[in-house]
């Protein structure tokens, strides 16, 4: 999902992370920057100036242009959570600027309006989903 919100623009993306033996686990991943060069090079984890400058910072000036994004990407996981096969599980993990930030409100908000098979691990800093069904 590429999306274009003012002059940022927002990917988010389903990876297979991990195969296993009873399925696949994938890696629900989002980016918000200013050109997909920049988003790409911080998803492949390059070792650039881009990519640095996007590890240490956050886009967004207020509440609402900060939420909006991840309100898309939820929407965007719940329709992911459809289409993965049973057996497979999706993994969200917390890799802004202010991580356990991210985790917290994440959390609280997975606890509250999500699915309630979804799992948070706090050391990790992940959110986990298992299709059993």
């Amino acid at each position: 999902m590429i999306t274009r919100i003012g002059d940022h623009i927002l990917k988010a993306r389903l990876t297979p992370w991990i195969y296993t033996n009873d399925g696949t686990i994938w890696l629900a991943s989002m980016a918000i920057g200013k050109s997909m060069r920049q988003i790409n090079d911080w998803l492949m984890r390059k070792e650039n100036r881009r990519r640095r400058s996007m590890d240490s910072c956050l886009t967004g000036k207020g509440r609402t242009d900060a939420m909006k994004p991840q309100l898309m990407v939820i929407y965007q996981i719940r329709k992911w959570m459809k289409e993965i096969p049973v057996g497979d599980s999706i993994n969200l993990r917390c890799e802004s600027a202010l991580s356990e930030k991210q985790f917290r409100i994440w959390k609280k908000w997975f606890e509250t309006h999500e699915d309630p098979n979804w799992i948070a691990n706090p050391k990790w800093k992940t959110l986990f989903f298992y299709r059993a069904e």
